[in-house]
């Protein structure tokens, strides 16, 4: 099992050892086990017993500690959302409005390649998430619960305090937000053997965000 024994995993068991308490050993394994197989194999493809053989334990483990496959799902992304990703996104924001003093592009580029590096650190369990977000309506439903309002909050901060003229802060948030998972799903789903230049794909998306293609096509007339 020493496959496991990494920063991500570790990170992902103790949120949620915050909300769960002390995880045993054993519950420690069903956890790393879960997100492994579930990104690998996506969620309909994985079966309790398939995750307790992944684990090394007896799949009524996993059913004691968490109770049916959703539950499990549910128990992991949670606090991992709760814990890792939301109060990231808020702090994130307060320190690089100090550290660009308002400069709107270059917090946008700052954002983009953090939150890129966090989706990169914790790629299995983000696979799991957007392989589920579209069908799994509880999964849904807490994410926006527990994203949306910090996301709101952080923009608007960042906006408040940015020079020059402001955008209509949620819009463009929102299309920084797509863009970015739309280049993490072509990075992570599409075309995961590619040598990818991270920094130049994001240059790209905040020049496109802030001067768009940067040429004005003639349309075709009859």
């Amino acid at each position: 099992m020493s496959s496991f024994e990494n920063d991500t995993y570790t990170a992902i068991a103790n949120a949620v050892a915050l909300e769960e308490g002390r995880l045993s050993p054993k519950k420690r394994l069903a956890v790393f086990a879960a997100v492994e197989c579930f990104a690998e194999l996506g969620y309909e493809g994985t079966s309790t017993k398939m995750i307790a053989d992944r684990a090394e334990i007896a799949e009524a483990t996993i059913f004691r500690h968490f109770g049916t496959k959703s539950q499990l799902l549910m128990r992991i992304a949670e606090p991992v959302v709760k814990h890792l990703l939301a109060p990231a996104v808020h702090q994130e924001a307060e320190a690089l409005m100090a550290q660009h003093k308002g400069n709107l592009k270059e917090i946008a580029r700052a954002i983009l390649k953090s939150r890129l590096a966090f989706l990169r650190l914790y790629e299995p369990l983000v696979k799991i998430l957007l392989q589920e977000i579209l069908v799994n309506e509880d999964l849904r439903v807490m994410i926006i619960t527990q994203v949306a309002p910090v996301i709101k909050r952080a923009s608007g901060n960042i906006m408040a305090n940015s020079s020059g003229p402001l955008p209509e802060h949620e819009r463009m948030m929102r299309s920084i937000v797509s863009l970015l998972l739309g280049y993490f799903f072509h990075r992570s789903f599409l075309q995961p053997d590619r040598e990818w230049d991270d920094d130049g794909e994001v240059d790209f998306l905040v020049n496109l965000v802030f001067h768009g293609f940067g040429f004005d096509p003639i349309e075709k007339r009859p």
